[in-house]
């Protein structure tokens, strides 16, 4: 429940971004400073799109939306990019319905994409992951750092870097990880395979005057989330290098190996329900959007299989030849 000066405040508002500030603040009291960053990049972008800060929810159509849809285009954005904006306000507004300080708007979202666009490949392959586990980099520890730290990511089944960053070594008892999810506060419990513990163990030196299982963030400085976020861009940074000296097309990220678990788990015939458990999904539906790319690819070969069958010639001339504008060729499906 809301206390009275929150009430307060929201009372006060007008605009939709004196209400993002106020569950933007609500969000970092309750330590959720990514979906915090995630709202204040959202409305700075329709800020920008609007060119002032004045807009209320009564203003918000979905003609507006799909202009703004194309701006974020105009500048640049790719399409999961564009997705996360409009998801954002999406929840932004649905937040303020639920508070009284917007009516609800059905079809507001209809005409923007709010999907994900599953051509943007996030997953590599077992082999792929196998490359880089033999990569020597006896000579460049912070490449070798990331490297391992990918591994570790997907030897316990795809957990995210964030919250990897924050295991304490309290989280681990009798060869049992139990961890929340930072994002959906699920608990998990994952089984510490030999795999992971040799690289715990052999980052174990650096943490001894930690809490921390991993040494990623330091506790004796102050703001842990900044820390996160700067050692997250390193992350990547370095296993961008990595993906480079592997010769791959994907660039590693540090969500590729949560998403190459999930594929791999998939192909191996493991049920999405315990893949979506495993990974701690809030639902099934979540899951498939890990897997989406995957399921294209095989339902494409799929069907190659099926015509190749036919053993079809594409030589042949009832194939080349071109029909006669007629009406009634050019009618036969109008």
């Amino acid at each position: 429940m809301l206390n009275l000066s929150i009430q307060t405040n929201i009372d006060k508002m007008n605009t939709i971004t004196d209400f993002v500030s106020m569950l933007i603040e609500e969000l970092k009291q309750s330590g959720r400073y990514g979906t915090a960053r995630s709202y204040s990049s959202s409305i700075k972008r329709l800020n920008a799109f609007i060119g002032h800060n004045k807009l209320t929810f009564r203003e918000l159509t979905p003609e507006l939306l799909k202009r703004y849809e194309l701006f974020l285009y105009q500048e640049g954005c790719k399409r999961n990019t564009v997705s996360l904006y409009m998801r954002m306000l999406r929840s932004i507004c649905n937040q303020a319905t639920r508070r009284g300080k917007a009516s609800p708007q059905p079809g507001l979202f209809d005409e923007v994409f709010t999907g994900t666009d599953s051509s943007e490949k996030r997953a590599t392959t077992p082999l792929i992951i196998g490359r880089l586990q033999d990569l020597d980099l006896d000579n460049a520890s912070s490449l070798a750092f990331a490297r391992d730290m990918f591994l570790l990511s997907f030897f316990l089944r795809g957990i995210p870097f964030v919250d990897l960053t924050y295991l304490r070594k309290s989280d681990v008892k009798m060869g049992v990880l139990r961890y929340r999810r930072s994002k959906t506060k699920r608990l998990l419990t994952v089984a510490i395979e030999p795999c992971a513990q040799v690289i715990i163990r052999k980052y174990e030196q650096y943490t001894q005057n930690s809490p921390y299982l991993l040494p990623i963030i330091n506790p004796a400085l102050p703001d842990k989330y900044k820390q996160y976020q700067s050692a997250l861009r390193l992350y990547n940074k370095r296993l961008n290098h990595l993906s480079t000296l592997l010769g791959l097309k994907i660039r590693l990220t540090s969500y590729v190996a949560r998403h190459s678990w999930a594929t791999a788990a998939y192909r191996e015939g493991i049920p999405v329900s315990v893949i979506s458990e495993s990974l701690g999904h809030a639902s099934e539906k979540v899951t498939y959007t890990y897997l989406a790319s995957f399921e294209n690819r095989t339902l494409r070969n799929a069907n190659k299989k099926v015509i190749a069958l036919l053993k079809i010639n594409l030589n042949k001339d009832f194939i080349k030849k071109k029909p006669q504008k007629n009406k009634s060729v050019l009618n036969a499906f109008r």
